[in-house]
């Protein structure tokens, strides 16, 4: 390892916990104005925020019960309970007896001539930003209205489902607050999925409405549509559920129109009147929206919410976590499959504009920060992969624009490393930096940003408030902080829990989360709680590595592959998964790195990647220790990714430790085909232990 490459290393490793940002004035905050008063109102002495939180778990029922009244919800009628006294975290509780609300009524709640929806997509050709549409509030409003009362006319009703098969766009938008106002369930597929996952999320909930669209634009190409929209349709005809309606938004234009769609001018037209929209008076417990795991292992989950838990729940992250307002601007890089879009769609209750943006996020690299100066984004939500890239890039968003008004990062996906943090700061500005974390489980957040808490590099600030996250060993006795890693858990419940899986045995809800450690909620997180109570993550709880009985996560390795990226022999690695395999007793388990390589690689030849292989080892020993140490590293042409893009590390050490093919659910993941060279390399390594 060259000494240029152990001083970057030795960076990384030193900034970690470091102070990076801290509020002017906390005081000022919405949390902290939140704690005081809860405080003054309760005659409790709550100091801090910790304390704040300490009291918020211990009480859920009166902590709940002040969300409600701070964040204004609108309800036809008020609860006559919190929560049952004895309610258990399993089967998981109901909340808010007795009341009556409307998702879509309290998202709509804000009027007037200021801008509540932006609409962009990526530049077509060499152009700028391709600006679609805005929609005032009161126009949002209209819009909706006329949705809602075509959805009505068209016999839908509260319970039936509708669903989406179509970009992150105000139509989209529009379409999901006109059937929740109805009460009806909302299903969302990305216009990316492929046909077959897309059958098999319609017909786990059997929509009676779809709404798609004529394509999309991606990577400075159209990409139509209709032969996917088609093939899903046929689909539905064998298995004997045919829509009611197809509605096709047309998006990128000049395409034939889908066989049997209604265009989507037309649907609002055949509801146009006033803007007055009806809205289905629902108990807190109704199901808003199911979400869909990546299932790559088994059929996607169907993760049922509640309407009253999303809306307390997100209300509670945005107004008060994020001290959102109406003179903010958010901005989420999203798919309406990932349950980011259900978080940006729920920053409405703020009376903030959103910015809806579908396309590439680097296509060119400044697409994102133009569309940040044009808007006067002042939140702006990405992943983590996304800032590696661009510092990657060597782009810096401030040294184009100068004016940004960005006063939050948040960053989600996966671990932020912790040399991104100083490096945000310089190349974008004095921000909070919130790595938040939570999942499309509960649809929001266990822990995340907090205004009122400085900022330390590598760290997600706090657990959120009524969130009684904690970290247990592989006994389930809790980890302290500054003392070890463990599973991410929660000890009461929460109005996020999920009601359960739609259609699917109520043993699989019961498996999944609970019953790893008896009467908590197990998330699946590999976490550690830090000296100042902040966490860090460490990666997914299934891909944890445990040689010799020494446990870490794979981002360890992927951290360290990442700090060495400018090095000789690394910088050849273009993507990487790690994950473990047993050894022949079945007691014990070695490291496995696989790599693709870059094209016109140096580290491709037989000599080149056995130099690779000696530096990996190297960088890894010395960042982290032996153990860490792979014991096979090998090339392969891909590395399989999920739907979302994310790494999914599970189906290649299933299928490396000798599972079928076929125990793998392949239309979960965007390249399945890199799958098959697994099951012969598996074999391989099998006989080489």
């Amino acid at each position: 390892m060259s000494a240029a490459t152990q001083a970057e290393a030795a960076a990384a490793e030193k900034v970690q916990g470091k102070l990076v940002w801290e509020p002017k004035d906390p005081s000022s905050t919405r949390i902290d104005a939140f704690r005081r008063n809860v405080a003054e109102r309760r005659g409790l002495q709550l100091d801090d925020y910790h304390a704040f939180w300490r009291w918020s778990v211990e009480h859920p029922a009166d902590f709940w019960a002040d969300v409600w009244d701070e964040t204004g919800v609108i309800a036809s009628k008020r609860y006559e309970q919190v929560l049952p006294e004895s309610a258990a975290m399993y089967p998981p509780p109901r909340w808010f007896e007795g009341a009556r609300l409307n998702f879509a009524e309290n998202m709509l709640r804000h009027r007037g001539s200021t801008p509540a929806v932006y609409e962009a997509t990526e530049p077509e050709g060499d152009g700028g930003v391709l600006h679609l549409a805005s929609y005032t509030h009161d126009e949002l409003r209209q819009a909706v209205a006329n949705a809602a009362r075509a959805m009505r006319r068209r016999g839908l009703k509260t319970g039936d489902r509708v669903a989406l098969y179509a970009p992150n766009c105000a139509a989209t938008l529009i379409a999901f607050l006109a059937a929740a106002s109805i009460g009806a369930v909302w299903l969302s597929c990305a216009p990316d999925f492929g046909a077959a996952g897309v059958l098999e999320r319609l017909r786990a909930l059997q929509p009676r409405f779809l709404f798609t669209c004529d394509g999309v634009r991606y990577n400075g190409r159209k990409h139509p549509h209709a032969a996917k929209v088609k093939e899903v349709l046929d689909g539905l005809k064998v298995e004997g559920q045919p829509l009611e309606l197809l509605v096709e938004i047309e998006y990128i234009g000049g395409q034939t129109p889908i066989e049997g769609a209604m265009r989507w001018a037309d649907f609002l037209e055949e509801g146009a009147g006033d803007d007055h929209i009806e809205y289905s008076q629902l108990d807190f417990n109704h199901p808003l929206w199911v979400l869909f795991s990546s299932g790559t292992t088994g059929k996607p989950k169907a993760i049922t919410h509640r309407a009253g838990g999303m809306l307390l729940q997100l209300s509670k992250e945005h107004l008060i976590h994020g001290g959102l307002s109406k003179d903010d601007v958010f901005f989420q890089f999203t798919t309406p499959a990932w349950m980011m879009h259900n978080f940006l769609i729920a920053t409405l209750v703020a009376g903030c504009a959103i910015v809806l943006y579908d396309g590439a996020p680097l296509k060119p690299a400044n697409v994102l920060w133009e569309l940040a100066d044009r808007y006067g984004i002042t939140v702006f939500g990405t992943s983590a992969g996304y800032l590696s890239a661009l510092q990657r890039s060597g782009y810096r968003p401030k040294d184009e624009f100068p004016n940004l008004k960005v006063r939050q990062i948040l960053s989600t996906g996966s671990p932020l490393r912790a040399d991104l943090y100083p490096w945000i700061i310089d190349a974008i500005g004095p921000v909070l930096i919130g790595s938040i974390t939570g999942g499309t489980d509960i649809a929001s957040l266990f822990a995340g940003h907090n205004e009122a808490l400085p900022v330390r590099a590598g760290e997600i600030q706090a657990r959120n408030l009524g969130m009684n996250v904690d970290v247990f060993d592989e006994e389930g006795k809790p980890v302290a902080a500054g003392a070890g890693e463990g599973d991410l858990v929660c000890k009461t419940p929460f109005p996020a829990q999920p009601l359960g899986f739609w259609g699917q045995p109520e043993s699989r809800h019961f498996e999944t989360y609970y019953s790893q450690f008896p009467g908590v909620w197990y998330h699946g997180d590999y976490v550690s709680l830090t000296p100042s109570l902040g966490l860090e993550m460490r990666g997914r709880s299934d891909a944890i590595l445990n040689p010799g009985g020494i446990r870490f996560g794979s981002s360890e390795i992927y951290e360290t592959l990442e700090a060495h990226k400018t090095s000789a022999h690394l910088c050849d690695i273009d993507a990487a998964v790690v994950c473990a395999l047993k050894t022949r007793g079945g007691d014990d388990e070695v490291v496995v790195l696989l790599v693709t390589l870059r094209l016109d690689s140096a580290s491709a030849s037989p000599e080149g990647f056995k130099a690779l292989e000696t530096a990996v080892k190297s960088a890894v020993r010395s960042a982290r220790s032996a153990r860490h140490v792979p014991a096979f590293i090998r090339q392969v042409q891909g590395v399989p990714l999920t739907l979302n893009s994310k790494l999914s590390e599970i189906p290649v050490k299933k299928l490396l430790n000798g599972a079928e093919l076929s125990a793998i659910n392949r239309s979960t993941l965007q390249n399945p085909d890199c799958l098959e060279e697994y099951v012969q390399l598996g074999k391989e390594l099998r006989d080489a232990m």
